[in-house]
Formats: C-alpha cells, structure tokens, sequence
C-alpha cells in the first residue's frame, strides 16, 4: 500500500458467517454514537456563579447497516436468513435460528486489491427485507436488500 493512500468507496465486500460469496452492490449505514449527558447545557453553578458543563457518556447506540446484495437464481439464503430469524406471525413460538446471531466484516482494499481497512461485526442479524421494484421495462438488477442490526461494530484496521 503506498503510504497515505486514498481509499476508494467502490473496492469493498461485506462478508457474512456462512455467506461469503453473495454479489453486494451498496452498503450503507455503517455508525456508531455515544450517548452522552451533561454536554447540551449547564447542570449546576460553582462558587462565584460559574456554570458546570461536562460531558459524559453514557451508552453506545448503533445504525442499521444496508445491504443491496444482487439477486442470483436460486439463491434464497438471505430471504431464508431473515425469515428463519423471526417467529412466524400466524403461528408464534420461537424462531428457527433459536435467536442465533452471525458476526461479519466489511472490508475496504487499497489500488493493489490489499485489505486496507475492515470493520467487524458481531451479533448481526436480519431485521428487515426487501427486493426491488419489478416494473415491465426497467432496467437494472434485481436487488435484495436487507438491513441488519448488531451488537457491536470495531474497526480493526
């Protein structure tokens, strides 16, 4: 990697427990934030009239992460995933997965197809789906898009 190289946006790939040669076309909504209190205004005065403001964290709260894979034939695993995540509606219980969670990475490779920077992912799963707007002579790729939640996300290089 030549030193103080400029990533480009377009050379990544999400990889995901047992899913790691899905075609993924746009990932979004990689954040984390901390929570904090004791920033927005004063809450309390010193000696002299002096306002105090410190502030302080108190939690963490993640982003969904977006997902648009390409729609392949006969690949269901993603819709699959999703719906063996979630109890079914009409009938209840627990769900297939029995509330397993995968972990994952997004990864980011420099000029020479290096990995250059990777977030990783752990307690990932499906919380919502969708495919695209089918429309008689459109253009385009049919897509699957599924945004996740997850317990933790660390970039690790």
């Amino acid at each position: 990697m030549a030193k103080g190289e400029i990533l480009a946006c377009s050379k990544y790939y999400v990889e995901i427990d047992g899913l790691t040669d899905l075609i993924v076309k746009k990932v979004s909504g990689v954040a984390t934030t901390l929570q904090t209190t004791g920033d927005a205004k004063s809450y309390g005065v010193t000696k002299g009239g002096k306002s105090v403001i410190q502030a302080t964290v108190t939690g963490i709260s993640n982003a969904k992460i977006t997902v648009d894979f390409v729609a392949t034939v006969q690949d269901k695993r993603l819709y699959q995933w999703f719906i063996d995540s979630h109890s079914q509606v009409s009938v209840g219980g627990g769900s297939k997965t029995k509330g397993e969670r995968k972990t994952g990475s997004i990864t980011l490779y420099n000029q020479g197809g290096e990995e250059a920077a990777r977030w990783n992912l752990t307690g990932m799963m499906p919380s919502s789906y969708k495919s695209t707007k089918l429309e008689a002579g459109a253009e385009g790729l049919t897509t699957e898009t599924v945004e996740f939640v997850y317990e933790s996300l660390h970039r690790v290089k």
